[in-house]
């Protein structure tokens, strides 16, 4: 295999694939990444057999082939090296690296035994624009749960019905709603009801442009693709039902607020240094003064009160509120404004943008 490209290029290729690739100790070749030289296509891939990625890079090829290298020392020198053009070549299971004044050799293992990945390809599928694609998943890609002890909410749901994707995601202790409309929807019945793991779409979101251009999702029955470009992922779906996340959100509100965002997060900011550690607690009152008054207290560290110029309407009232959860919440509102809806102190309350209903936030309180 012989293969001439720009640094640009290659280094763009391998930082896209080369995320996914761990330390993996029972199966060593999983470490590498797959160089594969063919129709005048320089093509990368990787797995860690639940995802899989592979990207086109532009460049020459000179003699077709395939090899898999390390995926760390590979990534990390060319990262180093210089702008300008870059040929690389096998002899003997040696990758040879030249570049204008540099030559490196660096041991490589042959592809017979880099794991096939099996790349779906159904009839139909979704077109999304990159933007709103990275947008959506931005908001809500915070509030799926890490732990993998109930692994649905390890994912995003992705719901698709007509012309409309909703995602959710939650934790147990907040939940976020996007809804955004899809460019095309060429799936046969034209429904889509799928659980995405969190792992994947963090690198869709790592990977995805933020211009005009189509990103095409495709489904089967256990897997799903994103194509992005020069770049494709795929992965295993998350089997099992997700959580009926509608039942908990609340269909009315005892109090509505509507606060500058900016101000807001400024406030909770100054009064999440005086939280107690642990339980990350401050405390926001809602009055019809058409105030805010938020404060958290700490025995080691003292006390704080700030008041925030709002409009409130509906009854008095106050909840505890995590902070980082909070303001997770906030910063994913695209709008000048916040409306929080609340009820009581023990139940779920609302963020929403003003004047925007395709977001939605909830935000469990602490009991005091």
């Amino acid at each position: 295999m012989k293969i001439t490209c720009t640094q640009e290029n290659l280094i763009k290729g391998l930082s896209a694939v080369s995320h996914i690739v761990g330390k993996n100790v029972s199966l060593p070749i999983l470490n590498n990444i797959l160089i594969k030289a063919e129709g005048g296509i320089i093509r990368l891939m990787s797995t860690n057999l639940d995802i899989g990625i592979k990207t086109n890079v532009r460049g020459k090829v000179d003699n077709e082939g395939e090899i898999t290298v390390g995926s760390k020392i590979l990534t990390d020198y060319i990262a180093l090296v210089k702008d300008g053009t870059v040929d690389v070549e096998v002899k003997d299971n040696n990758l040879i690296i030249m570049t204008e004044n540099q030559e490196t050799t660096i041991k490589c293992q042959g592809a017979e035994d880099y794991p096939v990945i099996p790349w779906v390809e159904p009839e139909g599928g979704i077109i999304i624009e990159a933007k709103t694609l990275k947008e959506s998943l931005g908001q809500v890609i915070n509030s799926a749960s890490y732990d993998d002890i109930r692994p649905e909410l390890s994912g995003i749901l992705m719901v698709v019905d007509g012309e409309e994707m909703v995602l959710a995601a939650t934790d147990s202790y907040r939940l976020a709603e996007k809804k955004a409309k899809l460019t095309k929807n060429e799936l046969v019945q034209k429904k889509a009801y799928k659980i995405i793991p969190l792992r994947v779409l963090q690198e869709v979101l790592r990977i995805c442009g933020e211009g005009n251009e189509p990103v095409e999702i495709n489904f089967d029955e256990s897997q799903v693709v994103f194509n992005l470009q020069d770049t494709t992922i795929m992965s295993r779906l998350i089997e099992g039902n997700y959580p009926d996340y509608k039942e908990i959100i609340p269909k009315e509100y005892k109090t509505r607020a509507v606060v500058e965002k900016n101000s807001l997060i400024s406030q909770v900011k100054v009064a999440s240094l005086f939280s107690r550690a642990g339980i990350n607690d401050i405390l926001i009152e809602f009055n019809q003064n058409k105030d805010l008054i938020i404060s958290a207290n700490n025995i080691q560290n003292g006390e704080n009160k700030s008041t925030l110029k709002a409009e409130v309407g509906g009854e008095n009232n106050s909840v505890v509120f995590n902070y980082k959860y909070l303001l997770d919440g906030l910063q994913n509102i695209n709008s000048k404004k916040v409306v929080i809806e609340v009820n009581s102190s023990d139940m779920p309350v609302i963020l929403k943008p003003e004047e925007d209903n395709s977001y939605l936030y909830l935000i469990m309180p602490i009991r005091r």
